[in-house]
């Protein structure tokens, strides 16, 4: 098999051949993972063609020129997928994004809003498909649809909604894979915006907007969101006094410290006010509604200054400016008050407390993390690798975390050839590991090899990829 490697001049990447070009590859004696049900088939070969899984079965035959792999027995599992992810915050992000999501066996990524025109980040889809740049397959779901000003930079605005109609038709003509719906809509622009894009036949995924009900949300058809805060808040029997007192003040055209202030001010009234039973009840309707959650729990940790120290490999990869902004005092930091300071452990344990909750009712989750240049201390593939962990922590098995990054994002997705199993006509984005995942996850830090879109990466080339970033940091 091709062997590609990113490398990047500016804005331009490519991906020389290195290595004899072969025909396919066999790998054999593998033990495939079955993350839906948790069993597992030993004595199992696997021909990969192209991208395609084209055979699977304990006697595979195979072309006297495919590149062939004993496994040793070895565990097979899909590729990971965050599904939450900021990859075009930077011109060179993916230059160091890339090759980060492949040595942890991230294989796709969902896009969820950019700097880049959305022709370049079609371009740069493009060249992956095509073979001509090594990286995870790429679900571009930024179009995010803010009230004006707007909360960051690349945002489409609307304030009515005869503008957010106006959006979504452009943002089916751009060829966006969703509509993002962003913190600051007011409700008849939201609603707008959920109906268009069902006209549109585009999943509305995104933020549910500060001024809306998450029920509402539900009845709007939302077909996926973004974080998970909402949830504990709908939870809470104040939770329409806390919409209202937002709406009032936003109505009178209060300054935006004020509105930050009223949103800040939720963390206490949410820890008075959480009802369990009110909880169960809403958890239902979400799982009936089969809304898909991307919690992005890890996140926490950059509140609460679990930082990794400048040592750490995940920091000596990153690029040195990356590293230098990272230092710098952040303004979501400085915005926290006192009280939101104080509050934050008993918040994050609410909000764990609730996901289990959600977990155990149904609702389905796509693991996602928000990593970002432009987010600190969130990484690029490793970040993955730490909110999987956290899902086990709260109380899901190996195997029940390891569906929400491999079986639910490419079927949330409708991808065609993906599914989250290991079948002939498959997509080949597999990773291979040295022992059981569904007794720890711990074997997903050093994967044996990362194969993406059929292309075989081992561990000596995984080390290597390693050991480009840590020279490129320096």
């Amino acid at each position: 098999m091709k062997n590609l490697w990113l490398a990047a001049i500016g804005l331009s990447l490519t991906a020389p051949v290195a290595g004899q070009e072969q025909e396919g590859l066999l790998l054999s004696d593998v033990t495939i993972v079955n993350i839906e049900d948790g069993t597992l088939i030993a004595n199992q070969s696997v021909l990969i063609e192209g991208t395609q899984i084209t055979a699977v079965g304990p006697n595979v035959a195979a072309s006297p020129k495919v590149e062939r792999v004993d496994a040793e027995g070895r565990f097979l599992i899909p590729g990971l997928w965050d599904s939450h992810v900021h990859i075009f915050s930077s011109a060179t992000e993916p230059d160091t994004a890339f090759p980060q999501y492949l040595i942890n066996g991230v294989t796709g990524v969902r896009d969820m809003g950019a700097l880049w025109p959305i022709a370049e980040q079609q371009a740069l889809k493009a060249r992956i498909e095509a073979g001509e740049v090594l990286g995870p397959r790429l679900v571009l779901s930024g179009a995010w649809v803010d009230a004006r000003p707007g909360s960051w930079p690349g945002m489409f605005l609307a304030d009515t909604p005869e503008e957010a109609r106006s959006i979504v038709a452009r943002v089916a003509d751009e060829g966006w894979a969703a509509v993002k719906s962003y913190s600051m809509l007011d409700e008849p622009t939201y609603l707008a915006l959920a109906e268009a894009s069902e006209e549109a036949v585009l999943p509305l995924v995104g933020h549910i907007p500060e001024q809306v009900a998450l029920r509402t949300a539900i009845e709007a058809g939302q077909n996926g969101m973004e974080h998970f805060g909402r949830i504990p808040m709908a939870c809470s029997t104040e939770e329409q006094a806390m919409l209202d007192t937002l709406r009032t003040a936003m109505a009178a055209g209060a300054p935006l410290d004020q509105v930050f202030g009223i949103m800040a001010s939720r963390n206490r009234i949410i820890l008075e006010s959480w009802d369990e039973e009110r909880c169960r009840r809403l958890l239902a309707e979400l799982a009936a509604a089969k809304l898909h959650v991307s919690p992005t729990l890890v996140v926490a940790n950059f509140y609460l200054g679990n930082w990794p120290s400048a040592d750490t490999p995940r920091m000596r990869m990153l690029p040195g400016d990356v590293r230098e902004a990272w230092g710098e005092p952040d303004f979501r930091l400085v915005a926290m008050t006192d009280e939101v300071r104080a509050l934050a452990q008993d918040s994050i344990a609410l909000d764990r407390r609730t996901f289990l909750m959600a977990h155990r009712a149904g609702v389905p989750i796509l693991a996602s993390t928000d990593a970002s240049f432009a987010n600190p201390y969130l990484f690029h593939g490793f970040s993955l690798l730490d909110e999987l962990d956290l899902y086990v922590e709260i109380g899901l098995t190996p195997r029940e975390a390891l569906f929400t990054a491999t079986v639910a994002p490419p079927r949330f997705f409708s991808l065609a050839d993906q599914d989250g199993s290991i079948a002939p006509g498959r997509r080949a984005d597999l990773v291979l590991l040295d022992s059981n995942p569904l007794e720890g996850l711990a074997v997903l830090r050093r994967p044996r090899a990362v194969i993406a879109a059929g292309d075989y990466i081992d561990r000596a080339e995984l080390d290597a990829m390693e050991a480009l970033l840590l020279a490129q940091g320096e």
